[in-house]
């Protein structure tokens, strides 16, 4: 699968770990350390598009991670997103991915905001003018059924503790919320510099691998991914997870 791999010398492979199916990758512009991408081994363009069976063990995994992320560096809960669509981008009255592998994956992550970072993020997107609604991450109706609409997109934003997850759905009429929304959200919660706030909101190369912070971050996640308990016999080809390359989300 080329989103994690690659044997040409121009584009340099990034680490991953195979756990039960379902890839995961050190994310190459982390918005913190611990930053993961948990990418189904299947090439769909939104999880809620997996099978009943296939949602089950990836959903798993996602909580798996997100639990250990918790314990790993010390935060009470765990958040995730996907930009979730249902047609390419090309076919879509605004883009969805951000990026230009257009393949599902979602983000997972220790919650540096805090506990109060849902009602943070009502506020920021009505400020906005997009409406998120509460729902239950664990009831892919919702996402299912936003994928059929014209509109063909949905972004979920959840925070999950040992008691359970719960989380904001957004269905925006006009097809999807502007690009790296979440991201940029999360980046100016940090209340850093405005470099900061760049850097950390942004995935580009030219970017994120100029900052030593970022750097550093990526290779405290990798870290993290090779200890653990979840993981499968790991790959003994892996080069490089700070290799520079365009191959990400």
């Amino acid at each position: 699968m080329e989103l994690a791999r690659c044997t040409t010398a121009s584009r340099p492979v990034r680490q991953h770990w195979l756990v039960d199916g379902q890839l995961l990758l050190a994310e190459v512009a982390p918005l913190n350390a611990g930053h993961v991408l948990v990418i189904p081994d299947l090439h769909i363009l939104a999880a809620a598009l997996l099978t009943p069976d296939a949602r089950t063990r990836f959903d798993r995994i996602c909580r798996a991670v997100g639990l250990r992320l918790t314990e790993y560096f010390g935060r009470d809960s765990y958040l995730t997103f996907e930009h979730g669509t249902g047609r390419t981008g090309a076919s879509l009255p605004r883009r969805v991915k951000c990026a230009p592998t257009e393949h599902a994956h979602v983000h997972v992550l220790p919650n540096s905001v805090g506990p109060g970072v849902l009602d943070l993020l009502d506020q920021y997107t009505k400020s906005d003018g997009y409406i998120g609604s509460l729902f239950d991450p664990a009831d892919w109706t919702g996402r299912r059924a936003a994928l059929e609409a014209q509109a063909s997109s949905y972004h979920s934003f959840t925070v999950g503790t040992r008691e359970g997850e719960r989380g904001m759905l957004f269905r925006p009429p006009a097809g999807a919320l502007p690009s790296q929304y979440f991201r940029r959200f999360l980046a100016r919660c940090a209340r850093g510099t405005s470099v900061e706030f760049s850097v950390r909101s942004d995935w580009r190369d030219e970017v994120v691998f100029a900052d030593g912070a970022v750097l550093h971050d990526i290779a405290v996640t990798a870290m993290f991914l090779e200890a653990g308990e979840w993981q499968a016999i790991p790959d003994r080809n892996r080069t490089n997870t700070l290799t520079p390359t365009r191959w990400h989300d």
